[in-house]
């Protein structure tokens, strides 16, 4: 049995999630707190997701999706061929590497005590995006005509992705590609799954965030 340990709501989780979904994988997730001695003799970095599989402790999500492929290859989302395998990594190097002012800028929109220079990760986030822009196709999924690794990163992001444009902000909107890319997906079961999934446990969070900020308030 394998055991994912992290918040259905973390994109990074999610990912793992989608992958295991589109096996058929007896993945099961439950709740972590990073931070404590029992999540950190897991993963000394503290960050989620971990796979726990026979008594071996795996971080980082790009790693554990590269792990599961390993180990049940069939159905492959890694691509057929060295050019569609290596779109289907470059994509969600690019969303790790250049896409991530995308969060600080979320959190800067529901938290009056977070700093952030929302202009320079707005810049950050306008050239990651050109480059994703570039990289995926032109329709279908992102890196090839089927379902691929590359689709269980992207979704994820783009659940938050969708926030920001909920908020007003139409920076994603400017990306056609990006643009027809999440409203085929909004059509896709797998996809809609996962974005329900993270619905659920991001309201959750906030709830509890929020009454957090509301006691700390009063005290």
């Amino acid at each position: 049995m394998m055991v994912l340990h992290g918040s259905a709501g973390s994109p990074y989780v999610a990912r793992v999630r989608m992958q295991g979904y589109a096996k058929g994988l007896d993945l099961e997730t439950r709740p972590a707190a990073p931070g404590t001695p029992e999540f950190l003799a897991m993963n000394p970095i503290g960050r989620m997701p971990v796979l726990e599989h026979d008594g071996f402790f795996l971080p980082e999500s790009l790693i554990i999706c590269e792990y599961l492929e390993d180990l049940h290859p069939t159905p492959s989302l890694l691509g057929d061929t060295p050019r569609e395998r290596a779109l289907v990594r470059l994509i969600p190097r690019t969303l790790d590497l250049y896409c991530g002012g995308l969060f600080p800028l979320l959190r800067a929109g529901v938290d009056a005590g977070f700093a952030v220079d929302a202009a320079a990760e707005r810049a950050g986030l306008t050239k990651g995006l050109t480059a994703l822009e570039q990289f995926l196709r032109s329709d279908g999924y992102a890196a090839r005509e089927g379902l691929s690794l590359a689709d269980c990163v992207l979704v994820p992001w783009l659940y938050y992705g969708r926030m920001l444009a909920a908020r007003g902000d139409a920076l994603l909107t400017q990306f056609p590609k990006l643009t027809r890319y999440a409203e085929a997906m909004a059509a896709d079961p797998l996809a809609r799954r996962v974005w329900g999934e993270m619905d659920e446990s991001f309201r959750a969070f906030m709830t509890r965030w929020q009454a957090e900020q509301e006691a700390a308030r009063k005290a």
